[in-house]
């Protein structure tokens, strides 16, 4: 799969010309292709801007409930990760590079080597903010959230670092409402990398008698306590008044935003 396809999830548009054969169709919908976060990511080479190569991106992170991604981790040495270095960057750092099909990363190979590794053993070291923002300033950016660093920062709009997850482990999480309704399971994380932002996250309903595919806010999901499922506070009849997305043809290899055009237009 060409790099390019991977960012159009990103929420980046698709082609007119790619498109031409589905509008008539569907000539208002949003069209996009399935994403799989951690199996369309990973493996994809980083390389920085004198042409030397830094590593391979093994797992992205995210924390789900602000919308934000968090860390990309770069697998260095051995053989993707294995007896070699993790280190991670924020993925505002990294920038697609169409004619070459990978993402560069403005820093040097000696200053690359010398950040920080990441350790996946310390699962709780994923949510520290402190680790998390010193990582974002290593490659010159600001945190876009609070940390014990900034404790001047009192804007309310900027919020705490929540809880951090791997975005392959996020893909198939349980949703359930409030009251534990099973609501689904999530399908698709639509991610835009070069911002750093969840753009939405696709509730997969199969199991279920509505066979949807629903379109959900991250910001409406929050961990249960556990941290291994979800909530939504709504039911399953609310749920299907939310836009779903289906498949584009019988490859199912893209879908599309349900079209709004026949809906009754919402009084101001």
């Amino acid at each position: 799969m060409k790099l390019n396809s991977i960012f159009i999830t990103g929420a980046l548009a698709l082609s007119c010309g790619s498109l031409q054969a589905l509008e008539t169709a569907a000539p208002i919908a949003d069209k996009m292709k399935p994403q799989q976060s951690f199996t369309e990511l990973a493996g994809i080479q980083v390389w920085n801007y004198q042409d030397e190569l830094l590593g391979r991106i093994k797992f992205v992170t995210a924390d789900l409930e602000n919308a934000q991604l968090v860390e990309v981790v770069i697998a260095s040495g051995g053989f993707f990760g294995l007896g070699g270095k993790l280190t991670s960057a924020p993925p505002r750092a990294l920038k697609l590079d169409e004619s070459k099909q990978v993402m560069r990363l403005d820093v040097s190979k000696a200053r690359f080597d010398a950040a920080p590794v990441f350790r996946t053993s310390n699962v709780a070291a994923y949510s520290q903010a402190a680790r998390v923002a010193a990582v974002s300033r290593y490659y010159g950016l600001q945190p876009w959230f609070h940390s014990d660093a900034q404790g001047s920062l009192k804007n309310a709009r900027i919020p705490n670092l929540g809880h951090v997850e791997r975005t392959d482990r996020i893909m198939g999480m349980q949703i359930k409402s409030t009251n534990g309704q099973y609501l689904g399971r999530v399908g698709s994380l639509m991610m835009d990398l070069p911002t750093g932002q969840i753009v939405h996250v696709v509730d997969e309903t199969a199991a279920m008698a509505g066979n949807g595919r629903y379109i959900i806010q991250a910001r409406a999901l929050r961990y249960n306590a556990k941290h291994s499922g979800l909530v939504l506070d709504k039911s399953y009849a609310s749920l299907k008044q939310e836009p779903r997305l289906k498949w584009v043809g019988d490859s199912r290899q893209s879908f599309q935003k349900e079209s709004t055009v026949n809906r009754k237009p919402r009084a101001n």
